[in-house]
């Protein structure tokens, strides 16, 4: 019921509404008034409908006397007095007479019996006192809430307009005319009015469906349809559902649940060209029924004209012998005496099969062959029927040329590759093809033998089986015809295209009649499936299930392990999926899924071209990176919800790839290390961190909680870029391969853990960093293990390293109050003071590592609070200048474009003019950065001004 799958668009039009006057049966002279936007409908009235606890109110005017919603007597005017106020429960069951007699004139036989619940007064719960009058007119076939009211009450069901819109025969002043027409609606007010049964009128606007394809209006409208009764399957369906992973988790018996609960009889038909075809065929008075499960089963149905088919390759000719080709029949060449015996041979085979008839082919081995099988069979040679449609391949460069040649040509060659100057073997197969569909029309209860060349035999076997063109090559190249034998073409007309390949969809299965057990001839029933059925049907279709790999999706093909959806599918592919697979009897066909909240943009509003809020997605791509679009996907919030689409969430994504492509560059720069160094309590942290990363990540893999496992990595990247590689720069410069080693162990388990979630990035940071032993991608290497297991617990090893993290945490936490002191102190992190005082205690390694970060002498630890000494010595003062030269110095060679391996010079003078901080302070005349080029960039610390220059001079 409704338009079907009509893509629907709604807009704001002014109708003529009507209210109409409905004579109660055992109250002459009362009414019910119903309004209505449609007064189409009004001829095909059944009912009307009431809530059962409106106030309703008899109104009396002048003798005549009407009931409306008492919310509504606006509606009916000045002058009305109120007699009665009853509710709508007291209404029901009151019987009216019929506005017109054509439902019940018009009914089918099986709805007659129907009309003694007809014109009635039934209780509906869409029943509203929003608009109209409180009562409801029902047409069961133009309304879904009508035909559901009359399903359950049992309303007749007739139409009086036909499925192009206009009202049938039998409507007299309305037949033929369309129901959108705004003529035929005045023309029912009037017809109304003269027969005293109108009331009212008015231009209402309201929302109409249109189609927003041609732009035209939508009617509701009953159809029959096929449907599979999923409410006998809802216990099943909510037991397959139970045993479902859902990610968010409420899904499972939230939305997906409660429409399962809900769940509603699958109307499988739609009446369109393309789709699947419903295989049902039915017989014309609809006694005999059947479903057709497979080709084959299709092929012992079919009706046929009960012909027998033989097909013969000519016998050994003069050609053969001298291995050439011919085309033409030009220069005629005979049969060999071995060839007149391999035909009399193969035509006393088939004395039994009793030939009534033989086609061939008019080349002259061909017509001699033909008349040979004749004689022998008893069939006057006059009787022979020459085809231009059985003639030889067209071989075209290869006509005189050697069979082997050609051989060799078609080896590597598609089955619809023509011979330059030539055909093709699809052209081949075309015009047999065409030579079979068509005598078999011509004859009936016949044996029919038809000789031909090789390529005759070749192409009828496709033929029969209607093969597609691999399949169609392999049978043609599988066996070489034998001369003068026939070989039998089980032959049925099997729906086919232009290339006589089977077709089952339209227009080619409509024309298939079959035969049912009693002999009666069946027709398919016009209808295609539902698409949605063939989206369900996937898990057993891709593999064409049942004919193939059966066992495999029997043992371990079934179900999926996980499934990625947005959250409309729940009522869509997610539930298709399930109806099918419980449809099987084989439950659940996903073991997890995930369920996507859909894309909007930044202000969480749907995207539409209306609306100007479309975002780009190649424009995306250009500005972002696919990279960071993905992992913003991942980790901008859990899988389940709404994405709004903002340029700072999308930024903070990008910040995380760009981390680990910085951290990569740094790798890059220092990895061939030549100092062997040993494990400090950074190396010792950064390669805990990564092991609980990979537990982390796993377990929410697993868990298919991809928010979670996006942003521990995110975290993970963090720290190794904004704290492990800033912490270990000196030591990386040295050639450090201790800290070298951590490094590129930690990028190896960013890049493998990143894999999934930003594919690019991972690849490029693997493959800087891969070894010999490592695979040849990170897409091809094995997921990181962790170092987790029972020995790793029972010694303690998981302790100490959460420990180490837990240490670590607290290291930064310390430093950034500490650097939040001197902030308030105004002291710069440059300048080195005098200690740092903390609460309780650190390892030595970690008490340097805060040390170095504040830039302290000392760490104090046990003391009551964190306190930072900020007072100034000259030698820390000096050492601080030293410390903001050097920083000068480094800006000045980045400025330069050297790296920090390059080898620079420095010239300073004895004594500079200005002072700093104080103190005297050395100025630069010169730095020297290596040989050649000209360089000079004018710097300054302080008040002190120097130049920077390549002249080694």
């Amino acid at each position: 019921l409704s338009s079907h799958e009509l893509a629907q668009g709604y807009a704001d039009v002014k109708d003529l509404s009507i209210t109409a006057k409905f004579e109660l049966v055992d109250e002459p002279g009362t009414y019910l008034l119903a309004w209505t936007t449609t007064p189409w409908t009004l001829p095909g009235n059944v009912g009307l409908a009431v809530g059962e606890k409106i106030s309703y109110g008899m109104y009396e005017k002048d003798g005549e006397r009407v009931f409306v919603a008492t919310s509504r007597v606006s509606q009916l005017g000045e002058g009305w007095e109120l007699t009665k106020e009853v509710l709508g429960a007291e209404l029901i069951g009151k019987a009216y007479k019929p506005l017109y007699p054509y439902a019940r004139t018009l009914a089918p036989e099986s709805e007659e019996g129907k009309f003694e619940r007809a014109y009635q007064v039934y209780p509906a719960d869409f029943v509203t006192t929003e608009d109209g009058t409180g009562i409801v007119h029902t047409a069961v076939m133009y309304g879904q809430e009508d035909f559901e009211l009359g399903q359950k009450v049992g309303l007749p069901k007739v139409h009086l307009v036909a499925p192009d819109g206009k009202f049938i025969a039998g409507t007299e002043f309305l037949e033929g005319r369309f129901v959108k027409d705004q003529e035929v609606a005045v023309d029912i007010l009037k017809d109304l009015q003269e027969r005293g049964l109108f009331f009212s009128k008015e231009n209402y606007t309201h929302s109409y469906p249109f189609c927003w394809r041609c732009k035209t209006p939508l009617i509701y409208y009953a159809r029959d349809s096929w449907y599979i009764r999923m409410q006998d399957l809802r216990d099943s369906l909510l037991a397959a559902n139970g045993g479902v992973q859902w990610e968010p988790s409420h899904i499972r018996e939230g939305r997906m649940g409660e429409w399962l609960k809900n769940v509603k009889d699958w109307a499988i038909s739609r009446e369109r060209y393309w789709g699947t075809p419903l295989p049902i065929w039915q017989s014309e008075d609809g006694t005999e029924r059947i479903v057709i499960g497979s080709v084959e089963e299709l092929r012992k149905r079919i009706k046929t004209n009960g012909n027998s088919y033989f097909v013969m390759r000519h016998g050994e000719s003069e050609n053969n012998s001298k291995d050439i080709l011919d085309s033409t029949n030009e220069k005629k060449w005979p049969l060999l005496e071995e060839g007149v015996e391999q035909v009399k041979k193969g035509a006393q085979a088939l004395a039994a099969k009793k030939i009534t008839h033989i086609y061939a082919s008019p080349f002259e081995r061909t017509k001699q062959t033909a008349e040979l099988a004749a004689l022998e069979l008893g069939i006057p040679k006059e009787e022979i029927v020459y085809d231009e449609r059985l003639a030889e391949f067209a071989f075209g460069k290869f006509h005189d040329g050697s069979h082997a040649a050609f051989i060799e040509w078609r080896k590597d060659k598609n089955y619809s590759d023509a011979v330059p100057g030539g055909g093709s073997y699809q052209d081949a197969k075309n015009k047999f093809g065409d030579f079979l569909y068509d005598i078999d029309q011509k004859h009936a209860g016949d044996s029919v033998l038809v000789v031909t060349h090789g390529v005759g035999v070749e192409t009828l076997r496709s033929i029969a089986t209607g093969s597609g063109p691999e399949e169609s090559k392999s049978l043609a190249y599988k066996k070489i015809p034998e001369k003068g034998v026939a070989e039998e073409i089980d032959f049925v007309p099997l729906p086919h295209n232009e290339q006589y390949e089977l077709d089952l969809h339209r227009p080619y299965i409509d024309s298939v009649v079959l035969v049912s057990e009693q002999g009666t001839e069946l027709r398919r029933v016009p209808e295609v499936m539902d698409v949605w059925f063939d989206s369900g049907s996937v898990p057993f279709a891709q593999d064409h299930y049942p004919f193939e790999n059966k066992e495999q999706i029997d043992r371990s093909g079934y179900p999926a392990d996980y499934i990625s959806e947005a959250i409309d599918q729940t009522r869509g592919w997610f539930y298709t999926l399930l109806a099918v697979g419980v449809l099987m009897d084989r439950g659940a066909p996903y073991k997890n899924v995930i369920c996507l909240g859909h894309l909007l943009d930044e202000k969480g509003q749907k995207m539409s071209k209306s609306k100007g809020n479309v975002v780009n997605p190649w424009e995306a791509i250009e500005r972002y990176g696919v990279d960071t679009l993905r992992f913003w996907m991942y980790s901008v919030n859990q899988p389940g919800d709404s994405k709004n689409f903002d340029d700072k969430t999308v930024k903070e994504a990008a910040r995380v790839i760009s981390w680990l492509d910085n951290s990569a560059k740094f790798y890059a720069l220092f990895k061939e290390g030549t100092i062997p160094g040993e494990k400090t309590a950074m190396d010792v942290w950064m390669d805990a961190r990564v092991d609980a990363t990979v537990r982390e990540v796993t377990r929410a893999m697993d868990e298919y909680r991809l928010y979670d496992a996006a942003r521990s990595v995110a975290r993970l990247i963090e720290d190794l870029s904004q704290w492990y590689v800033r912490r270990i720069r000196d030591r990386a410069r040295e050639g450090d391969q201790a800290a070298l080693a951590t490094l590129r162990s930690a990028l190896r388990h960013c890049a493998l853990l990143m894999a999934p979630l930003a594919p690019f990035i991972a690849e490029e940071v693997f493959q800087l960093v891969r070894t010999n032993e490592d695979e040849q991608s990170v897409h091809l290497s094995a997921w990181p293990a962790s170092k987790q297991g029972i020995l790793w617990n029972l010694t303690g090893s998981q302790k100490k390293e959460d420990a180490r993290i837990a240490d670590m945490k607290r290291v930064r936490a310390l430093a950034s109050e500490a650097l939040m002191l001197r902030q308030k102190a105004n002291s710069k992190v440059r300048q080195p003071l005098a200690k740092l005082s903390i609460p309780g205690t650190l390892p030595e390694g970690l008490s340097q590592i805060l040390k170095e970060e504040v830039n302290v002498k000392s760490v104090e630890m046990n003391a009551p609070e964190l306190q930072l000494d900020t007072a100034l010595t000259p030698e820390l003062v000096r050492e601080g200048d030293v410390r903001a030269f050097m920083r000068v110095v480094a800006e000045a060679r980045k400025e330069a474009g050297y790296e920090p391996k390059d080898v620079v010079g420095v010239e300073v003078s004895k004594q500079a003019e200005s002072t700093l901080s104080g103190e005297t302070f050395p100025g630069v005349s010169r730095l020297t950065f290596g040989e050649g080029g000209e360089h000079t960039a004018e710097l300054s610390i302080g008040a002190i001004a120097f130049s920077l220059s390549s002249d080694a001079s």
